[in-house]
């Protein structure tokens, strides 16, 4: 059974018209000196088992279509020098057992299409220099057992036709630098448990359409 599959020094890395590509039992994937990976007509993308996943130096990670990006047992993920990271048409995204997610040097983040994003178990959630992060069309977005949530350099952060937005055991939520915040069509907001809260630099702040705010 493969333990560890490196890519170094790969430039190009394109998957179309593959229905289904899963890593079953795979402790290390690591895509070193990668400039473009993408997805186009990829209905599942599944990881099972897997400990760390590393982007070194990734420029552009898009996906076209994917339905289903399922990771259990994953650890880490990390990307460095990663500029934009785009899904369109992504039904569900899902972690189980997450522990760190981090993002450094990201300028663009979006999600477009996405019903469900859900992070289990996941004790920190960090963004290093984004500047943009718009999710649309997302239903349900939950956070469950997340301890940090913060985000640095970002300027401007958009929600449209998010409906229930729960976060609940979070104990640190900062935005620092944030101008823009704005949340469309969100009916629900709760936070439980929440210890710190804070907003260094917001300019702007709406709520859309908002019908209950707990706090």
């Amino acid at each position: 059974m493969l333990r560890a599959l490196t890519f170094r020094g790969l430039h190009l890395l394109a998957f179309r018209g593959l229905n289904a590509l899963a890593f079953k039992g795979l402790h290390v994937l690591a895509f070193k000196g990668l400039h473009a990976f993408a997805f186009k007509g990829l209905h599942a993308l599944t990881f099972r088992g897997l400990h760390v996943l590393t982007f070194r130096g990734l420029h552009a990670l898009a996906s076209r279509w994917l339905h289903v990006l399922a990771s259990r047992g994953l650890h880490v993920l990390a990307f460095r020098g990663l500029q934009i990271l785009t899904f369109r048409g992504l039904h569900v995204l899902a972690f189980r057992g997450l522990q760190a997610v981090a993002f450094r040097g990201l300028h663009a983040l979006a999600f477009i299409g996405l019903h469900i994003l859900t992070f289990r178990r996941l004790h920190a959630l960090a963004f290093i220099g984004l500047h943009v992060l718009a999710i649309r069309g997302l239903h349900v977005l939950a956070f469950k057992g997340l301890h940090a949530l913060a985000f640095r350099g970002l300027h401007v952060l958009t929600f449209r036709g998010l409906h229930v937005l729960p976060l609940r055991g979070l104990h640190a939520l900062a935005f620092k630098v944030l101008h823009v915040l704005t949340f469309r069509g969100l009916h629900v907001l709760a936070f439980r448990g929440m210890h710190v809260f804070t907003f260094r630099g917001l300019h702007i702040c709406v709520f859309r359409e908002l019908k209950v705010l707990r706090l």
